[in-house]
């Protein structure tokens, strides 16, 4: 009896202290992200890197998932008004991105401050994914 009467009591002491002892961090609603799409699909397994300037260090990173979602849990505080944009791709699922995206002095991607947790889109032109094997043109 001494057990059950534990077992329910820590959780509403907890509730009660706000402690917030079952919270999991942030939700796809409260978190700032980016959708990656090439040719108007999502692109999975992209590490998207958010900078302050075309050669600044990263200041905010996230990995966009089957969806082309990339949330970004830590962002810097206060956000810039716009943010240069590197990106890499992570496995190989038969295609790699063009070396000028490693750099966000090169890859010519911006995107505007992601202070209203909006999801801001990145669609890659056809030339920004490289295929692994190589195409037969007969």
């Amino acid at each position: 009896m001494k057990t059950l009467a534990s077992v329910l009591l820590i959780p509403a002491i907890l509730a009660f202290s706000g402690c917030g002892g079952l919270d999991s961090g942030p939700t796809d609603s409260d978190s700032a992200g980016v959708a990656v799409t090439y040719r108007s699909d999502p692109l999975a397994d992209v590490h998207v890197r958010l900078h302050g300037s075309a050669t600044g260090p990263v200041l905010a990173a996230a990995i966009s998932s089957t969806d082309g979602i990339a949330r970004f849990e830590h962002m810097p505080s206060p956000q810039p008004d716009e943010y240069f944009v590197s990106l890499c791709s992570l496995s190989d699922g038969g295609w790699i991105l063009d070396a000028k995206y490693l750099k966000p002095s090169d890859s010519g991607l911006k995107l505007k401050s992601l202070a209203t947790g909006e999801v801001q889109p990145i669609e890659l032109p056809r030339s920004a994914v490289r295929p692994l094997t190589p195409i037969n043109h007969y």
